[in-house]
């Protein structure tokens, strides 16, 4: 049972990778043919593939679907995380709290730039604990 997770960890790894790398490919192209859109539904799967992590208690996963220079602001407290490793980190201890449930992010609205550079995800979002709930809007930056 193990090998058959590590596998699929890496599939889900592959595959974000794969959407990413195509995202890039996009952006550095202007001449696609609907690139905002294009961007706009590289977005939402890579999204997709991070709650997905998030649900498995997948700290790969999670690394798989952040970028090198990644900074978040994570917890109740706001607390600044640094860097795509400190964010796995912070997952990799949250599941391992008893009754920790993770959370959700859904995309509300996602905005490409002119130039297609960055794009901005707003959503709301929810989850918590066994003994606490939270949600509330959620605001990302991809470049």
């Amino acid at each position: 049972a193990d090998g058959v997770g590590q596998l699929r960890r890496a599939r889900r790894r592959d595959g974000l990778a794969v959407r990413l790398a195509a995202l890039l490919m996009i952006m550095a192209t202007p001449a696609a043919a609907n690139p905002e859109a294009e961007i706009r539904a590289a977005i939402v799967a890579a999204r997709a593939a991070y709650n997905a992590a998030i649900a498995n208690r997948d700290a790969d996963g999670v690394r798989a679907a952040l970028g090198e220079g990644y900074v978040g602001i994570a917890g109740t407290g706001g607390e600044a995380i640094i860097g795509a490793d400190a964010m796995t980190d912070y997952f990799a201890r949250s599941f391992k709290v008893p009754g920790f449930l993770g959370f959700v992010r859904t995309p509300d609205v996602v905005t490409v730039a002119t130039p297609p550079q960055r794009a901005v995800e707003r959503g709301h979002w929810s989850g918590g604990s066994l003994s606490a709930r939270f949600s509330g809007e959620y605001f990302a930056v991809w470049v």
